[in-house]
């Protein structure tokens, strides 16, 4: 398919661009023609990898083409649209008439880009120069909202920051210097991580509310309901554990914390060979187990010795620096949060069940149709599935906006802090005697 869009180009308007005559080879490009194919530009997990085509076809997934114009975005943007044909929805700035300084224009393409959201397009393809942080912020919360994970991709061409050659590739008549100098540096996320495919999301959600319903009606975990709610039990002697957790954004499972480069490590952790490579692809994620502690719900991950490449070796450590614990040990689903409890919570709630089952502790409660249960103490509760629950995810980042109070920035304090704060959390828990949450809600995505 690819092969068929690169020898006809004209429908995509480039016309004669990969012409082969001797005398159109040694012609100079001519401003506003698109850059030609080059070995090697057009390599991409989502365009080589027929799993990963497959499991995005399915997915939701919002593709930011990033670079200066001439770089080759516009000939990227019309392969993956061959690649993916009617799941996948092109938007070119270009066609609203937007400079690569931005404007007002852009407004309107952003009104087009949700309307292709709300309408569940598989794969929305923006290209644009997407050299601004706060656009990228502004639209990696757009897609948040709108339940798409978002894939940040620069074209590979040689030329891609040749200011000379760039000029003669494209139709604008002087590129700007603020583009110019900010797409000279990487733009590195929040936090990088595996983003699980919609439709294996909304299965993963609806397992954990099977799993706090289950909890909530045995007799052995309502001795302790006091420490997850004060609710009053209803007249079945139940209640709905939901309201006591806000789910996470769009739901994930973190490598790495970046903060956009400010994090230890973050620019070493982004120019691995091993994560440049594995952006956009996609990979099965293995639930084991999922977990309840009055602060957090999560799933747990058993990575693969493939994904471990991608896990940072200093994850467990930075946290319990005493315990020696395997690589892997932190990955997890953040399902839930507590109110004012942050994301990054939940990796220190199953790094403490990790730390009880090395030392041999953990009672079971009983089999239950899909896992056992178990019981740690310290009204912590996990569920061993009898069998793994798998999620197709992909690898990327995310780009929007920290959360001003706690969230993803919490990684970087050192464990004596978390620890306290973690106190702290179930001291004002055991004061709180009103005041719970309604219902679910959704929060800003943070490092979980």
């Amino acid at each position: 398919q690819i092969k068929r869009f690169l020898q006809r180009t004209r429908p995509y308007g480039l016309p004669g661009l990969f012409s082969t005559s001797m005398a159109e080879q040694q012609q100079q490009p001519q401003p506003g023609s698109a850059p030609e194919h080059i070995e090697g530009s057009l390599s991409f997990p989502f365009l080589d990898r027929d799993e990963t085509v497959a499991a995005l076809k399915e997915a939701r997934t919002l593709f930011l083409l990033r670079g200066l114009p001439g770089s080759g975005k516009s000939t990227l943007a019309g392969v993956i649209e061959a690649r993916y044909q009617d799941a996948c929805k092109v938007l070119c700035a270009d066609d609203y008439g937007m400079q690569p300084a931005g404007g007002a224009e852009r407004q309107a393409l952003d009104e087009a880009l949700v309307s292709c959201c709300k309408a569940g397009t598989p794969m929305v393809v923006l290209d644009d120069t997407h050299h601004e942080g706060a656009r990228l912020e502004r639209l990696a919360e757009l897609a948040e909202e709108l339940g798409y994970c978002v894939l940040l991709v620069e074209p590979k061409t040689p030329w891609r920051a040749d200011p000379a050659q760039l000029q003669l590739k494209t139709h604008w008549k002087e590129l700007p210097e603020s583009a110019m100098s900010a797409l000279e540096a990487a733009a590195l996320p929040l936090f990088f991580g595996w983003f699980l495919a919609h439709k294996h999301a909304l299965e993963l959600e609806k397992r954990s509310r099977e799993f706090l319903k289950t909890l909530s009606q045995l007799d052995q975990f309502k001795q302790h309901i006091s420490q997850f709610t004060s609710e009053e039990l209803g007249s079945q002697g139940e209640v709905d554990l939901e309201k006591h957790f806000q789910s996470r954004g769009v739901l994930h499972c973190t490598t790495k914390f970046c903060d956009f480069g400010k994090a230890d490590g973050a620019k070493a952790y982004a120019e691995k060979e091993v994560v440049r490579e594995s952006m956009g692809c996609v990979t099965v994620l293995q639930i084991s187990a999922f977990f309840a502690t009055p602060r957090t719900v999560g799933a747990r991950v058993a990575l693969t010795e493939e994904q471990l490449r991608l896990w940072p070796p200093d994850a467990e450590k930075e946290v319990m620096p005493d315990v020696d614990l395997p690589l892997g040990s932190r990955a997890h689903v953040t399902l839930g949060c507590a109110e004012g409890v942050e994301g990054v919570q939940t990796g220190i709630d199953l790094l403490e069940f990790a730390k009880l089952e090395k030392e041999g502790s953990g009672d079971k409660v009983q089999d239950l149709g899909d896992g056992t249960l178990y019981s740690y103490g310290n009204d912590m509760w996990m569920l061993r599935l009898s069998r793994n629950v798998e999620a197709p995810a992909m690898f990327s980042g995310f780009y929007g906006k920290k959360e001003e109070e706690g969230g993803a920035g919490a990684q970087e304090k050192p464990e004596e802090e978390q620890g306290k704060k973690a106190e702290a959390g179930e001291e004002e828990k055991e004061e709180k005697k009103d005041g719970q949450p309604e219902g679910k809600k959704k929060s800003k995505c943070s490092v979980q």
